[in-house]
């Protein structure tokens, strides 16, 4: 892959390529397969696997590979008009992000939370802020699909400040409270911040594109209400800290200025729907686009109550790990499949395709209701479901398969993707 990106160097930007999803979307598949690699080890232990070491490939693979990647390509191709020279710059950055998260796939499963992770995640790092000074400066436009896109790389900055103070941190003080609120820190910001408001933002521009007609209060209202509440709702990611009961309350707050935003965007959609001229299956993404997004906002406003909170980290590995998973899967991968499908940079809509992703999203629904099940039954002292870890991993199994099939569905009309 790491070779592929190089051949593919001068491919970037050409026009009517589609090379950057094609990775991302690779890159997708492969985060799963580390994932499947860790149910698999839970229902065959192996000395071989280093759980930690898989795990932080996992995740780091699967937002900024394919999360980060697919995203800042999107917005490259429809809200970037660039000269020549800007677009070289572009390209010189892209290579490094692409080089970078791809050496990450070896890096942190032989090395870990190493020298060698740590200074590809450095580069990473250093090259993304280029990409977001650049896209700050060359997205044009006041509209609030704009805001939401300016905004969620204001928070992108912000979350990857935590990466900076964590090595300080990990030095001086160990995996202390501190150092586990700051990659809490991290990663509300990315999730809440950079994800929430460009996947959306995003998502609103597909309106405008369609001319699809909506009150532009409801959008101001739901981009206001969001963003009042993305930075107070932080200190619910503490609360597991004994930290003073004001901290609780502010989250509670937060959390419900949230339910606020999700009111207006749902009064936004219900203005939208009717005039979609969707397939039934972009349609379908839709609506777990916006269950997943409310079951979100819900388990935020549970997570103020200190009751909640206890119970949680008791039980981590199924209800903490459920929500990560409910939105890296249910929420940001469902949306970016769709935004990738309307802005016509993958194909979902013909067979192959409509079977990966209903077998994907089976996965999803199958693994977050044994996960979320299983929590509640040891939380009220009931029989755990019998062969749990052997059922969560057959469902992951399908979510495997599911972006396989996707990815596959893109090769079939060229070798590489064309527009």
């Amino acid at each position: 892959m790491f070779i592929c990106t190089l051949y593919y160097f001068k491919m970037l930007f050409q026009k009517n390529n589609k090379f950057l999803y094609l990775y991302a979307l690779a890159l997708f598949f492969i985060a799963a397969l580390y994932g499947l690699l860790l149910r698999w080890n839970f229902v065959f232990p192996s000395k071989f696997i280093n759980i930690k070491n898989v795990l932080q490939s996992h995740s780091h693979v699967a937002f900024l590979g394919w999360g980060y990647i697919a995203t800042v390509a999107v917005l490259l191709n429809y809200f970037v008009e660039a000269t020549e020279k800007q677009f070289k710059l572009y390209k010189i950055v892209l290579t490094i992000l692409l080089s970078s998260i791809t050496l990450m796939l070896i890096s942190f499963p032989l090395g870990g939370y190493k020298l060698f992770s740590i200074i590809l995640l450095s580069v990473f790092g250093i090259a993304s802020y280029v990409i977001s000074y650049r896209l700050l400066k060359d997205i044009k436009g006041e509209t609030v699909a704009v805001k939401l896109i300016k905004y969620g790389i204001y928070y992108y900055i912000i979350s990857s400040l935590a990466t900076w103070f964590l090595a300080v941190v990990l030095i001086t003080q160990g995996r202390t409270v501190l150092y586990h609120n700051t990659i809490y820190f991290y990663l509300h910001f990315l999730y809440n911040g950079y994800f929430v408001f460009v996947l959306f933002g995003l998502l609103f521009k597909i309106f405008e594109q369609q001319n699809i007609i909506i009150s532009n209060k409801l959008q101001q209202n739901f981009f206001w209400y969001l963003n009042i509440a993305c930075v107070p709702a932080y200190v619910l990611s503490v609360l597991w800290s004994s930290v003073s009961i004001v901290f609780n309350i502010i989250g509670f707050v937060a959390s419900i200025l949230q339910l606020v935003s999700l009111f207006y965007l749902i009064k936004l959609l219900r203005q939208v729907v009717p005039q979609l001229n969707w397939n039934s299956i972009s349609k379908l993404l839709l609506k777990i686009v916006l269950i997943s997004y409310s079951l979100k906002i819900i388990f935020q406003i549970a997570s103020a109550f200190p009751f909640i909170v206890k119970k949680s980290l008791a039980l981590k590995p199924f209800f903490i790990i459920g929500y990560l998973h409910l939105f890296t899967l249910a929420f940001m991968s469902i949306l970016l499949f769709l935004i990738l499908d309307r802005f016509k940079k993958i194909r979902i809509e013909n067979k192959v395709a409509k079977i990966g992703i209903v077998t994907f999203i089976i996965g999803i629904i199958a693994t977050e209701l044994l996960l979320f099940s299983q929590g509640v039954f040891i939380l009220l002292h009931l029989d755990p479901i019998k062969n749990y870890n052997l059922l969560v991993f057959f469902f992951s199994f399908f979510m495997v398969i599911g972006i396989l099939l996707i990815l596959i569905n893109q090769f079939k009309y060229s070798v590489v993707i064309k527009k």
